[in-house]
């Protein structure tokens, strides 16, 4: 399952971090695995919360994320810019780095016996990744199906439902949506939201997770997730 957000900053990692430790309690082997990071290292970045909400031991941090840049902009533009930029193609291989990926991915699967990878992606759909590459490349070539991040305010439904359309113009169908609320503020917006981008798309809201606070305090059950999420994310 590939995480993709609205935007940056929407909230992916801590929905990774929460569906872990949910699926912890519902006995679910689930792992996560991040395959380009950008921007400074430290526990503050998101592999290392990713690590601490999981099985994972600290050994097998860089196998997390195995391709990473300190810069904090898009892993592509990190990278190599130029192909971005109209100047030139790559000076990286992407199929040399997704065959990395895969291979870091395997790894821990196998070693973990997991039912379940949760992918993070880098920002949004639409984001430069290696090898002058973009992240819908990243989902079909880790051949993951893809779960929207979206936050829960006002500019979701455009943004949620922009994402969804993107998703299907490249035959990747979403899993569904999972809202995040990053700030303690009310939305009038919030109340019809999930039901408007459900009808409009077809596309299931899968969960929507509350204000955590600053640090996170993660939900202690399984409230925030839709009913029927786990056999429904299992099935596919």
């Amino acid at each position: 399952m590939f995480l993709v957000g609205t935007d940056t900053n929407a909230g992916k990692t801590t929905v990774a971090c929460a569906l872990l430790r949910a699926a912890a309690r519902a006995q679910l082997r689930a792992i996560p695995f991040k395959p380009a990071e950008s921007g400074p290292a430290g526990p503050s970045s998101d592999r290392a919360r990713l690590l601490a909400s999981s099985i994972l031991d600290r050994g097998e941090l860089d196998e997390l994320s195995p391709l990473r840049w300190s810069q904090p902009i898009a892993p592509g533009m990190a990278d190599d810019p130029n192909p971005f930029v109209g100047r030139g193609a790559s000076v990286s291989d992407v199929e040399a780095m997704l065959g990395r990926a895969r291979w870091a991915l395997a790894r821990l699967e196998q070693r973990h016996e997991a039912q379940l990878s949760l992918i993070e992606g880098a920002g949004g759909l639409l984001v430069p990744m290696p090898g002058g590459s973009w992240l819908p490349d990243w989902i079909e070539g880790l051949r993951a199906r893809p779960l929207i991040i979206a936050r829960a305010g006002l500019g979701t439904i455009n943004h949620t439902l922009l994402t969804v359309e993107s998703l299907r113009v490249r035959e990747l169908e979403p899993l569904g949506f999972i809202f995040t609320q990053l700030l303690p503020r009310d939305d009038a917006s919030r109340s019809h939201n999930g039901t408007v981008i459900e009808q409009r798309s077809g596309v299931p809201c899968l969960g929507s997770l509350p204000y955590l606070g600053r640090p996170p305090s993660f939900p202690e059950d399984d409230g925030w997730l839709a009913p029927d999420f786990w056999p429904r994310v299992l099935a596919e």
